[in-house]
């Protein structure tokens, strides 16, 4: 499977008359856009906002963040499920507007936090957090009289991916500024001439059943997975759009996925000092039995399928959810497979029992974590001019655009499940 990446770098976004992309600038007709979101039954109205890095600007209520991306004519479908018919991902072209982002405001119905993921556009919060440096299309669809939560949760999703598309369609006929190239053989012809490097693979966890899923949520090719078996998909369907961020998987925004570093990483050692087999999808149930039946055929998909000698495994959510891959890691040594385990960690403060390597992640043989950071940092954010989203105010009456104080697992962005992040650990 062959799939090519057109990027064009985005300098600017604005308003205009028409929409078109020229010269790194996006314009975007704002009624245009509104009408075709607006098409949608489950939706009242949709405001479109625009947020620059450097502005004085708090995103509240940041649902998902997805990067503007488009098939290119004839080489297959738009997010294949979720918006139309099913059909081909992962091969042919697609064009990448970088730079930008659609954010999706308006989950805190269905999140139950009035603040959400939020993203401050100029501070410290712009530094830590990778949609700071972002030119931000933020959508906020209301919901129709009479829509439920289920229907509007998947009507938001939607209306984000729709913008998604609307916006990277500018770039069909232009050349790009660069290219990326992601061609991976079939299993039988994986492997021909790289027989003396390691196989590995990567256990992507998508979705998190700790919480009731949202009915009709798409995840996977338009349908939610909760009780979908582990499956072996190919990396460039994750790349192409086939996986969507389930809205409670904490720390993995589809833009992140969309640009999958832990997927880019084994593309770029590929021949070189590893063999990449391909990906095997699989969620992280709430109850001992389903957890132990994943784990265990996860484990046999990458020893006696794939026949791969190492994975690398994630998690998704927090909290029980790090039981799952810890024990999927385990049976996979137990196995003879290798595991490297990327995840961060979850916890009130430094004393929580939950960081600790030797509670939950006592193991025989899972001996390579990565961490990838903590949630109870706290940062201290300055005031700001603009707020998009519902205005909340915090304990104490606290203003949401003064200067306040959030852990860094509030700042979208700035903690990744999937490794995609800025912020590095020092010892001093």
């Amino acid at each position: 499977m062959r799939l090519g990446l057109d990027i064009l770098n985005i300098k600017d976004v604005q308003f205009a008359e028409k929409t078109s992309l020229s010269g790194g600038v996006l314009s975007i007709n704002r009624r245009e856009l509104q009408g075709l979101l607006q098409d949608d039954r489950r939706l009242s109205r949709v405001d479109i906002e625009l947020a620059h890095p450097g502005d004085k600007c708090r995103i509240l209520q940041v649902a998902d963040v997805i990067e503007p991306r488009a098939k290119t004519r004839g080489s297959g479908n738009d997010f294949a499920g979720t918006l139309g018919r099913q059909g081909n991902v992962g091969e042919g072209t697609t064009c990448v507007l970088r730079g930008a982002a659609v954010v999706m405001s308006g989950g805190s119905a269905f999140l139950k936090d009035p603040i959400g993921g939020m993203i401050d556009m100029s501070g410290p919060a712009a530094e830590i957090g990778i949609y700071g440096k972002t030119h931000n299309i933020v959508v906020l669809p209301y919901p129709s009289a009479g829509t439920n939560l289920q229907d509007y949760a998947k009507a938001l999703k939607v209306a984000g991916l729709k913008t998604a598309v609307y916006l990277a369609k500018t770039g069909e006929g232009l050349k790009p500024d660069e290219n990326e190239l992601y061609d991976l053989p079939p299993l039988p012809k994986v492997a021909i001439g790289l027989e003396n490097l390691p196989k590995v693979a990567y256990i992507f966890a998508v979705l998190s059943t700790k919480h009731e899923p949202i009915i009709g949520e798409p995840i996977l090719y338009g349908s939610n997975i909760d009780k979908t078996l582990p499956t072996v998909i190919h990396p460039n369907e994750v790349l192409d759009g086939a996986i969507i961020s389930p809205y409670r998987a904490a720390g993995i925004e589809t833009y992140v996925i969309q640009n999958h570093p832990i997927i880019k990483e084994l593309y770029r050692r590929h021949g070189k000092d590893l063999c990449f087999t391909g990906v095997i999808i699989t969620t992280a149930p709430d109850s001992e039995y389903e957890y132990e039946r994943a784990a265990t055929v996860v484990a046999n998909i990458a020893k006696h399928i794939l026949g791969v000698d190492g994975v690398v495994l994630n998690k998704t959510g927090m909290g029980a959810e790090e039981v799952v891959p810890a024990r999927t890691a385990e049976r996979c040594e137990e196995l003879g497979v290798k595991t490297a385990y990327a995840m961060y960690l979850h916890g009130a403060d430094q004393s929580d029992t939950s960081l600790g390597a030797d509670t939950l992640f006592n193991m025989r043989g899972v001996d390579a974590i990565v961490n990838m950071g903590t949630t109870y940092m706290k940062h201290k954010l300055p005031a700001v001019d603009k707020i998009i989203g519902d205005p909340v105010s915090l304990p104490g009456g606290i203003p949401i655009n003064g200067n306040i104080e959030v852990t860094v697992s509030a700042i979208k962005g700035a903690l990744s499940q999937l490794g995609y992040s800025r912020i590095m650990a020092v010892r001093r």
